[in-house]
């Protein structure tokens, strides 16, 4: 039976390939030819110039092996860029276009654009040298100001061009020589626009009060760099509030649920008072964290609002994500209210609206918000975290502090 069952398996598989053999032989019948010649050449090229680009076009071959357009270039470092763009991104017209970005110069470039195959057969190239315009990145940098704020400053800045350019920001106290550090600021096309830096170095520490030596480049998507341009700015001095009357209204410290001060909290599955719940915030304790609730259902929109247990000017408010942890939010929106004695419902107090404000869920650092009245005088804070605020399911906040002017 088994010596059957062998011979049936062997002339099975001897008929399979017999079939195999001679299907094969079937003048290709069934297989896909690929048409892999080298397409005629690109057609019609023009340049136009931009802020540190080079706008091209060109008409693509009707050839049928056609498939897309190699452009190789040098950077203004010398160093070759290629750059590949497939035929279905032509118009109607079979016309083609692409931007070649960051040149730190106004010396011609000279590109060379080849019609591939699918497998990259071309002839020669045909070649456009032209000149790019004047990067953008020197004219922002230009352009900085630098003006002290309560517990930073606040830069300006403005691009005309439609090109994006990014300002390397350095600073330095001039009394304390470990108060450094740098950050970078995304400048968009055709925008005029203020923003506050707080210099903050260590993760929770803060040049207040103090010369500060700021130093700005003006960069491109290449890393081009501007010359440096230097301003010395004395960020206005502040003093936190007193978290010990602090707190937020209707805090239970065994429930889960939704109360006038917050939109929930983790009371169960964090451990024991303070961790998962909204008063975390408080202690001073950076491995603790107010953390929305997870065993229960929740979902953005978030909140929470700080009763300062006082009348204050608050200037500034300073939040830090739960350490370690990049799931909390991207961005918030700041609210004051003056009512000491609002009752009822939070959605009817005179709230003032102090601005949306980006935070970054990557690092451990303190960040810091001006408030856009401020000086601002102020009983209750409502920090309001969107749908698209969101970074992940839930809030996870370690510290905050809340700050008035020193003087």
């Amino acid at each position: 039976m088994k010596v059957s069952i062998l011979k049936s398996a062997i002339l099975l598989m001897a008929c399979s390939a017999s079939w195999a053999l001679t299907s094969c032989g079937d003048e290709a019948e069934g297989r896909i030819e690929i048409d892999d010649a080298a397409p005629a050449k690109v057609t019609d090229v023009q340049a136009t110039a931009g802020p540190g680009e080079l706008y091209l076009s060109w008409t693509n071959p009707s050839s049928s092996s056609y498939m897309y357009t190699k452009l190789v270039y040098l950077n203004s470092r010398g160093e070759e860029r290629k750059v590949y763009v497939s035929k279905d991104h032509a118009d109607a017209s079979g016309r083609m276009t692409t931007t070649l970005s960051g040149f730190a110069s106004t010396d011609p470039v000279t590109v060379s654009l080849y019609a591939c195959s699918v497998r990259g057969n071309s002839t020669d190239p045909v070649q456009i040298s032209y000149s790019p315009g004047a990067p953008a990145f020197a004219a922002v940098a230009e352009s900085v100001t630098i003006e002290p704020a309560y517990g930073g400053a606040m830069i300006s800045y403005s691009n005309t061009t439609t090109g994006t350019v990014y300002l390397s920001v350095e600073y330095q106290g001039q009394t304390t020589a470990e108060a450094a550090g740098e950050i970078s600021l995304t400048v968009a096309g055709e925008t005029s626009e203020s923003q506050f830096i707080a210099f903050n170095y260590d993760e929770n520490s803060f040049i207040n009060g103090e010369a500060t030596k700021v130093t700005v480049y003006g960069k491109d998507v290449e890393d081009n760099s501007s010359d440096p341009f230097t301003f010395t700015v004395t960020p206005k001095r502040v003093v936190a509030l007193d978290k010990t009357v602090m707190s937020f209204p209707g805090y239970d410290d065994s429930s889960n649920d939704a109360q006038t001060g917050y939109s929930s909290q983790e009371a169960g599955g964090e451990g024991a008072t303070p961790n998962g719940r909204v008063i975390a915030m408080l202690d001073d304790n950076l491995s603790t964290f107010w953390h929305t609730a997870w065993k229960t259902s929740s979902a953005y929109p978030h909140f929470f609002i700080l009763d300062l247990g006082q009348d204050a000017n608050v200037v500034n408010l300073d939040l830090r994500r739960r350490t370690g942890n990049s799931g909390t939010m991207k961005g918030l929106t700041i609210y004051a209210c003056t009512e000491a004695d609002a009752t009822g419902g939070s959605d009817g107090w005179g709230w003032v609206d102090q601005g949306w404000h980006s935070f970054d869920p990557t690092i451990n650092n303190t960040q810091r918000f001006l408030l856009e009245t401020a000086p601002e005088t102020t009983r209750y804070i409502k920090c309001y975290f969107a749908t698209d605020d969101a970074n992940g399911n839930y809030v996870m906040i370690s510290n905050l502090e809340v700050y008035v002017p020193a003087e």
